[in-house]
């Protein structure tokens, strides 16, 4: 039902919409120019009048109402105009110009608009206070010639403009058309199955390279998407076949009759480390994706980090030492309060003290840093070991990455997936330095 009041986008209608809009922009231009234009005519032609009656008014004051009626017969007979002019005696005769209707058929004092015969005058009558009346006529066709004169040049003008506005317009509406069926000729191949497909843009362009640049974006996102789960399913299957064989092989070897118990629960418990392991390794895919995806979301809260920065430490000492390694802290002296996801932010740290002890070495010093920022917190954990390559600082951070290619080294490739899930959650990002020598994991969290 809703489809049969849905309006297309096809030219067609887009031209008689065009249409429609021009023909009441017309009327509504006309109509407007026309009262308008009509006002400031009459405006005019009135302050004329009046100057003229205030003029003679004044000459017949000085001058006497003879000599005012000799001036005006000295006018008719040199100038010719719109106005004419005639001024009577206080018994109704006309003693100089032109009338053009007796003194007894005048209006009343002030402007009037009448008919004599076929044509259409703007009277001004004017009485005198020295003696006599003077009379101002306007014939009204000069001034409707004058009107339609400018009405002519007006129309005219918004002819050409609406005009060239229009063509304008249907030149535009190509041009829109034509750059949307390029937008939406990569959307057919990439619904198609064509991940390579892209939006035609240009460099500088306009909105439509805009949006062309935004799904180009969108696209190499989507492949690179794509990409992460083909290596999480390679990784998935690789890190994980090797524990659900020991662990089937380990159920396969307990639940032999002829198996001495306490070999029998060994082998259990072999079982059970390698469930641990892999409902580990489940338990961080869903934490980062939980993250990524800003679920996790909900759980954050106002936090002073110093607490945390140093339980998670306090934690981490005694491994650390264990392994003939030190571990110092540096705390901001005010609180360092962010809206944070707790748990996620332990885990994130937890992850970055394990990995700079196990990869730091024998005699390895690591410090661990927490400072404000311009926009929000930093936490900084340092170690003096081998380090990363500067080429594989960007790779680590994706899922099930591991420099140890040979997976002669436990792990699942997740720990620092992790710390970049958890700065993504909070609005912020993580960076691998170089400490010269050594490894700095910069984690910085929006406030």
């Amino acid at each position: 039902m809703r489809d049969r009041f849905r309006i297309s986008a096809r030219p067609g209608l887009l031209a008689a919409v065009l249409g429609v809009c021009i023909a009441v922009l017309l009327t509504v231009s006309m109509t407007v120019i026309d009262i308008t234009g009509e006002a400031q005519i009459v405006r005019r032609q009135r302050l004329v009048a009046g100057t003229a009656r205030d003029y003679f008014v004044a000459f017949a004051h000085e001058e006497g109402l003879a000599a005012m009626a000799r001036a005006l017969d000295r006018r008719d007979r040199l100038e010719a105009g719109a106005f004419t002019f005639a001024v009577f005696n206080d018994s109704g005769r006309l003693i100089g110009g032109d009338t053009v209707m007796p003194f007894a058929k005048l209006p009343g004092p002030g402007f009037t608009t009448l008919t004599v015969g076929d044509r259409s005058y703007e009277v001004l009558v004017q009485p005198m206070a020295t003696s006599g009346t003077l009379a101002i006529f306007e014939d009204l066709a000069d001034r409707q010639d004058f009107r339609n004169a400018v009405l002519g040049a007006v129309f005219a003008a918004l002819f050409v403009s609406l005009l060239a506005v229009a063509t304008a317009s249907v030149w535009l509406q190509r041009l829109l058309v034509r750059r949307a069926r390029g937008i939406a000729a990569a959307a057919e191949r990439i619904a198609g199955g064509d991940l390579s497909a892209r939006a035609p843009t240009a460099p500088g362009g306009d909105v439509f390279d805009d949006l062309g640049r935004s799904v180009n974006t969108m696209l190499v996102r989507i492949e690179d998407l794509l990409g992460d789960l083909r290596l999480v399913t390679d990784s998935l299957a690789h890190d994980l076949r090797l524990p659900l064989a020991r662990l089937r092989a380990a159920l396969a070897q307990a639940a032999d009759p002829a198996l001495p118990a306490a070999e029998r629960l060994a082998q259990i418990e072999r079982a059970d480390r390698g469930a641990d392991q892999i409902l580990a390794t489940i338990s961080s895919l869903l934490d980062i994706a939980r993250a990524e995806s800003g679920l996790s979301r909900e759980s954050m809260a106002p936090l002073d980090l110093a607490p945390l920065v140093e339980e998670m430490v306090e934690l981490f000492t005694p491994m650390i030492e264990d392994a003939g390694q030190t571990l110092t802290l540096s705390l901001p002296p005010a609180p360092t309060v962010i809206p944070a996801h707790a748990l996620l932010l332990r885990q994130a740290l937890g992850n970055l003290l394990h990995n700079a002890s196990r990869y730091g070495g024998q005699g390895a010093e690591i410090t661990v840093r927490l400072d404000r920022s311009p926009f929000g917190a930093r936490i900084t954990v340092t170690d003096n070991g081998p380090g990363v390559p500067a080429g594989d600082r960007e790779r680590v951070l994706h899922r099930f990455v591991r420099l140890d290619e040979s997976r002669t080294l436990q792990g699942s490739g997740l720990g620092l997936a992790i710390v970049a899930a958890c700065a993504k959650l909070h609005g912020g990002e993580v960076r691998l330095e170089d400490a010269a020598p050594g490894l700095r994991v910069v984690l910085n969290l929006a406030s």
